[in-house]
C-alpha cells in the first residue's frame, strides 16, 4: 500500500445552500479540507450533517454555491453498513465497484487484496456477508471504497452501529488510512470520543458552521461552557480533559494515569 501523493486541497465549498421541500438543510457553507486532512463534524440530528456528506460524495446535488473535488475521488461510508453490501460473498462485494469502473480482472483482485489488507481483514475475502458481525460488515463497507482508490473518504455515523471493541478497531483502521496513506476523512459523528485522531472538529447547528475547534478535546473544553444537544464527549475525552487540566498531556492513558497517580500521593 503507497501513500497517496496530496495536493493543497482536497475539498473546497463556496456558500453551498441545499433545501428540502419542508425545510432548509444548509444556510451557506464555505469550507475549505486540506488534503491529507482528518476532520471532524458533530451537531444534534438536523443540524444538515447528513446532507452535507450527501454533498460532498455526489450524491446530492447544491441549491446554490459550488463545489469543488479538485479532481479527488470521495467515497461515502453509511451509519448502517448492511445498506452498502450488495453480494453474497465478501470479495463479490468488494470487487462491486471496481467491475462496473471496467477494470481488468487482474487489477481488481489486486484491488480486492490491498482493500483487506488495509482494514486487517485478508481473513474475510471468501467469507459470506450474511455470516458477518455488524463490526465486519462496517470493515467490508469501507474495504469497497477503499477498492475504488478514494482519496476523500466521508463517515456518516460510521461506527454508530458498532460494539465498543468493533468501534475502537474501526477507528484504529480509519487513523491508520489518514496517517499511513494519506486519506482524507471527513468523519461526521455524535461521539466526540470518536474523532480524538482529527486535526480540526466542526460543529454545525441550523445548516452552518457553528463553531470551529483544533480538536476534540479543545472542543469539549468550549463546549462545557455552551452546551449542544446530540454531543457526547465519552468517558474517555471526559478524563483526557480532566488529566489535561491537571497538567498532564501524556498521549498513552496508561502512563498518563500513573503520572496522575504519582502527583495525588505527593498531595
Amino acid at each position: 500500500m503507497i501513500r497517496k501523493e496530496t495536493q493543497h486541497t482536497a475539498i473546497t465549498l463556496s456558500g453551498v445552500t441545499f433545501s428540502y421541500p419542508n425545510k432548509n438543510a444548509l444556510a451557506g457553507i464555505d469550507l475549505t479540507v486540506p488534503a491529507g486532512s482528518y476532520f471532524g463534524i458533530v451537531g444534534q440530528n438536523g443540524s444538515g450533517k447528513t446532507t452535507l456528506a450527501f454533498l460532498i460524495s455526489g450524491i446530492l446535488k447544491p441549491a446554490s454555491g459550488l463545489i469543488d473535488t479538485h479532481g479527488m475521488r470521495v467515497g461515502l461510508v453509511l451509519s448502517n453498513p448492511a445498506n452498502q453490501i450488495v453480494s453474497l460473498v465478501v470479495e463479490e462485494d468488494i470487487a462491486f465497484g471496481p467491475e462496473n469502473m471496467g477494470l481488468p480482472s487482474h487489477e481488481i483482485r489486486a484491488r480486492i487484496g490491498y482493500a483487506l489488507a488495509a482494514i486487517h481483514s485478508k481473513h474475510l475475502r471468501h467469507a459470506l456477508t450474511s455470516t458477518l458481525s455488524g463490526g465486519q460488515l462496517a470493515k467490508v463497507a469501507y474495504a469497497g471504497q477503499l477498492a475504488l482508490d478514494v482519496d476523500v473518504l466521508v463517515l456518516d455515523e460510521g461506527t454508530v452501529m458498532l460494539d465498543p471493541l468493533s468501534r475502537a478497531a474501526l477507528l484504529k483502521t480509519i487513523q491508520e488510512l489518514n496517517a499511513d496513506l494519506g486519506t482524507t476523512v471527513i468523519h461526521i459523528s455524535h461521539r466526540l470520543e470518536d474523532l480524538q485522531s482529527a486535526h480540526c472538529v466542526l460543529v454545525m447547528e441550523e445548516g452552518v458552521i457553528r463553531l470551529t475547534a483544533e480538536s476534540a478535546l479543545d472542543l469539549m473544553k468550549r463546549l462545557s461552557h455552551d452546551t449542544t444537544p446530540g454531543i457526547e464527549a465519552g468517558p474517555e475525552l471526559i478524563y483526557r480533559g480532566f488529566l489535561h487540566e491537571h497538567g498532564i498531556n501524556e498521549g498513552d492513558l496508561e502512563k498518563a494515569t500513573r503520572i496522575c497517580a504519582g502527583l495525588l500521593k505527593k498531595t
